[in-house]
């Protein structure tokens, strides 16, 4: 198993992402902390999953350093310490145009998607210098590096952008205590909030097209790059940002 005896924390776990990944680690052999915002969700996600004495969870805000901290020491209870970091908490917007969003929408896509992947990274830096390793996966999106006509998310390309700057920063700063700090560009993913836009065939057909792999993204193909990422398959990769996209940003 690639991950046999690995500890990984699971931010962001109540969502597709965060529950696919929990799955393939568990499968490789990891220890898995799920961490959510919403406890109920948790709980359906681990029955979902199957109860298992490597895998546990915390209602968490990550983007609190007081609640991410008590994350990190019911880990290091249970656990004893941490291998890995997956960051996948995050929240979008409906579409605005920037002019019209509110200072309170900017401060809440900043508080979740960049201090919420901040805190956790922070709180782990210093248990994986100390054991001279450590592995952490950032969830950022497409919209991070390109802006998309008629695709009014300014502001949350604004924090998937600093996301994608946060992992270099990171991978080049600490890969002197090897630890490896990677990103996941995803473009549309199978979620929730797509299911209505899927429910329209002609929407979806248009949407399906825009792509060359004539397919939106699943969970699991996300998932599968996190797992690539954090075994030692990819031992000599950090700082890096893989786009997730089935194909589409060679078109644009």
């Amino acid at each position: 198993m690639k991950l046999d005896g690995r500890v990984a924390i699971i931010t962001g776990a109540s969502g597709g992402i965060g529950k696919s990944a929990a799955k393939k680690m568990l499968e490789e052999g990891s220890k898995v902390v799920l961490v959510s915002r919403d406890k109920n969700r948790l709980k359906k996600v681990v029955e979902d999953i199957g109860r298992s004495d490597n895998l546990i969870y915390a209602a968490a805000d990550v983007s609190h350093e007081s609640e991410v901290l008590s994350v990190i020491e019911q880990t290091l209870t249970a656990f004893d310490k941490i291998d890995i970091l997956i960051n996948c908490a995050a929240i979008i917007n409906d579409p605005t145009p920037f002019h019209l969003m509110t200072e309170d929408q900017w401060s809440n896509l900043i508080n979740v998607n960049l201090k919420g992947t901040f805190q956790p990274i922070k709180a782990v830096i210093p248990i994986m210098m100390e054991q001279k390793s450590g592995n952490i996966v950032n969830i950022s999106s497409l919209l991070g590096m390109r802006a998309i006509p008629k695709v009014p998310f300014s502001v949350y390309g604004v924090t998937k952008a600093g996301i994608i700057m946060l992992t270099k920063s990171i991978a080049v700063e600490y890969g002197q205590y090897n630890i490896r700090c990677n990103c996941i560009a995803p473009s549309t993913i199978r979620s929730p909030i797509m299911e209505p836009y899927l429910q329209d065939e002609n929407a979806k057909r248009m949407l399906e097209g825009s792509f060359p792999l004539k397919r939106i993204g699943e969970p699991e193909d996300v998932s599968n790059a996190i797992l690539f990422l954090v075994s030692e398959d990819s031992n000599w990769i950090t700082g890096s940002v893989m786009a997730l996209d089935g194909g589409i940003s060679a078109k644009l």
